[in-house]
């Protein structure tokens, strides 16, 4: 209940800060310090830039889904606002948007918008997760103003696998959806990283700018390099405030490694003489907040240090004391202080700002959530299971999509178990439950990577190919692979020691039985292995003929098959020549023009030629075996070398070649007479 109190608190929240944003986009700068820059139109059809020079990329990296616009697109200005992926529930629970960026800091930025784009006028209920961890919860019934108009949510997160992950959760059979998603890669430095380390996601929970109207990325013309959006003040305070501005250049802005605008401190909020101004932000009581208060000091009374001087507190606590933005930084120059409040008792964050000399002053504040990063799965065991997920051909309905284990609040991949690992820090596959999934495809060599594999069932689907060999090794205890299309022999390691139960049958597996295996029905464990016609060399099968071995097939008969396939080339080449005789012998008897004729003469006289020659050498064959065999040799070589030449002297040479052979037998018979 905790958990979800936390997921309906940030739903909220990102509802509240962001109601500002009805009818414009927040978007990324083109200017970035970190270089790498991803705009989607979710459900766009089209690549485009809009009024800010913001280059937009049609629809990409989703692993499933289906599109739709909005009921009513003119009540959105940005283009990239009307279209929408969703994802229906018979395509399964988890889908994700997978992009490849380089490792790094990112700021992500999403767009969620219902306009009843389904005509069922029910808003859905589903959670968002970035890196494997929940950020977002949208919960039925949504605000009638966001369900119209949306509202959008960022935060910043340290990718460091090469993909920014966001996935979307359905809750019953509500679809999720998303109407834009911007990534901007950021200094890895940004918002005190070296304190808060990678392990840990920044969540907006508000980013306000003490001016007189909101601005930022997507909202003007304003550079803002680390592509946010500020929203202007008035609906989180109430208490009375003076806004005094400036056109005077700001020193200290826009300079790594936070890059914050200079317009952000071109204005600011000033309280009433002896008063204090006082700002309430909604949030989640369990969570801790990273909070960045942003000065500068130029009003032109304030001529030196001492002549304003104020507290910071947050909820009565004091976190600030006498704080003199003069004496920190000088006129005209940006200060930036941040501050981490941790054990909220209720969900209002009240930060106020008490006089001790002169009128408290600030420019602009963020409130951000610090979500600790859910462990996720082993990079060796996802990257093996992406290979499982393909190699099966596992259908889109199980949601295989994003980290196979992560997050923990939801389940795992349908029909997969995890479990962490404390030795590796991460989650591994423990169970892998695939029976009667209409699975097609293969089994990849890469499932050999999950070592902490204890349970495999993948029966009664229509898996072909071999068998993995290495499977069975590992911690893995009993497999199940009957009822399958699964051929060739099965591997020495299915009869790994710690195995108690093999399933093989009614399959189309051949050769021999590996011993091992066998040992596991005799050592108390059980092993299936009927309806495979072609296994043998065990109790209960037919024995092997000799020419299996343990492995397959033996040498003999490996160099049997080398060698008829050899006699059975030699066939081939004579039935070659035969048919190129006849042909030819077919053609003398052909009409044809003057050359042609020629032609065939000049054959003719080459074949009584040869005819002589063959003569004497069979005259030599018979006086000298040892002379023979050389020009028998060379005459070969000669005969192939004319085949293409002169076919119907190569077949000269074949029937002198016989005719060879013929003698050559019986001189062999003559001598072994002799011995």
């Amino acid at each position: 209940m905790e958990l979800l109190s936390v997921r309906s608190s940030l739903v909220r929240l990102s509802v509240q800060l962001l109601l500002f944003l009805s009818v414009h986009t927040i978007l990324i700068t083109a200017q970035t310090p970190g270089g790498v820059v991803i705009r989607i139109d979710c459900g766009g059809f089209t690549d485009f830039t809009n009024q800010f020079n913001e280059s937009w990329i049609a629809d990409a990296y989703y692993t499933g889904g289906s599109v739709s616009s909005v009921s009513d697109p003119g009540n959105f200005v940005q283009e990239q606002e009307r279209t929408i992926r969703y994802f229906p529930i018979s395509l399964g629970k988890k889908h994700c948007y997978v992009v490849p960026v380089p490792t790094g800091r990112y700021f992500i930025r999403m767009f969620f918008v219902y306009d009843n784009y389904d005509h069922k006028s029910t808003t859905p209920s589903f959670d968002v997760s970035v890196e494997g961890t929940v950020v977002f919860s949208w919960r039925s019934p949504w605000a009638d103003d966001i369900a119209m108009r949306g509202a959008y949510s960022d935060l910043h997160a340290f990718v460091e696998d090469g993909f920014a992950t966001v996935c979307l959760y359905s809750w019953a059979t509500d679809s999720p959806l998303l109407g834009a998603l911007e990534i901007l890669q950021v200094d890895n430095l940004s918002y005190d990283a070296v304190s808060t380390g990678q392990e840990v996601i920044l969540v907006n929970y508000g980013r306000i700018t003490a001016g007189n109207s909101s601005f930022g990325a997507g909202l003007s013309n304003d550079t803002e390099l680390g592509g946010r959006a500020w929203e202007i003040d008035t609906s989180f305070s109430t208490t009375p405030k003076l806004l005094i501005t400036t056109t005077e250049p700001i020193r200290n802005t826009n300079v790594a490694p936070n890059y914050f605008p200079e317009r952000l401190f071109q204005s600011a909020r000033v309280a009433p003489t002896n008063l204090s101004m006082s700002y309430n932000f909604t949030v989640d009581s369990s969570l801790d907040y990273m909070l960045w208060f942003h000065f500068a000091e130029f009003e032109p009374s304030i001529s030196g240090p001492g002549q304003r001087v104020f507290n910071i507190t947050v909820n009565e606590d004091v976190i600030f004391t006498e704080v003199d933005v003069f004496k920190l930084a000088g006129n005209y120059a940006a200060l930036s202080l941040n501050y981490t409040y941790s054990n909220l008792t209720d969900t209002n964050l009240v930060v106020t700002f008490e006089p001790v000399i002169g009128e408290p002053l600030i420019c602009g504040m963020e409130v951000l959530a610090i979500l600790e990063v859910e462990i996720g799965t082993d990079s060796r065991e996802a990257a093996a299971m992406q290979q499982l997920k393909t190699s099966l051909q596992v259908p889109d309905r199980m949601g295989w999509n994003g980290d196979p284990c992560s997050p923990s609040s939801w389940d795992a991949w349908e029909g997969v178990s995890c479990t962490l690992d404390n030795e590796v820090n991460a989650l591994v596959i423990m169970r892998l439950d695939l029976s009667n999934q209409g699975l097609k495809g293969y089994i990849s060599d890469q499932i050999t990577q999950l070592k902490y594999l204890t349970f495999m069932n993948f029966s009664n689907n229509d898996i072909s190919g071999s068998i993995p060999s290495g499977l069975g090794g590992g911690a893995l205890e009993s497999v199940d692979l009957s009822t399958n299309s699964l051929t060739g022999i099965i591997p020495d390691s299915l009869g790994a020691s710690q195995l108690t139960r093999v399933l093989l049958n009614q399959n189309l597996l051949t050769g021999l039985v590996p011993e091992a295996l066998y040992s596991i029905g005799v050592r108390g464990g059980f092993i299936n292995l009927s309806q495979n016609q072609g296994l043998c060399g065990v109790p209960s099968l037919p024995t092997c003929p000799h020419f299996w071995e343990d492995s397959g097939l033996s040498a003999g008969a490996k160099a049997g098959i080398v060698l008829a396939s050899l006699v059975g080339a030699a066939v081939f080449l004579f039935l070659v020549c035969f048919c190129i005789r006849k042909r030819n012998s077919e053609d003398d008897y052909n009409f044809g023009l003057p050359h042609q004729l020629a032609m065939r003469h000049k054959r003719y006289m080459l074949y009584r030629a040869t005819l002589q020659s063959n003569n004497e050498d069979s005259h030599m064959m018979r006086v000298s075996p040892e002379v023979n065999t050389v020009k028998q040799e060379k005459r070969f070589i000669e005969m192939i070398e004319g085949m293409r030449e002169d076919p119907p002297r190569f077949i000269s040479q074949i029937r002198d070649s016989k005719a060879r052979i013929h003698s050559l037998s019986h001189l062999y018979v003559n001598e072994t007479g002799k011995r």
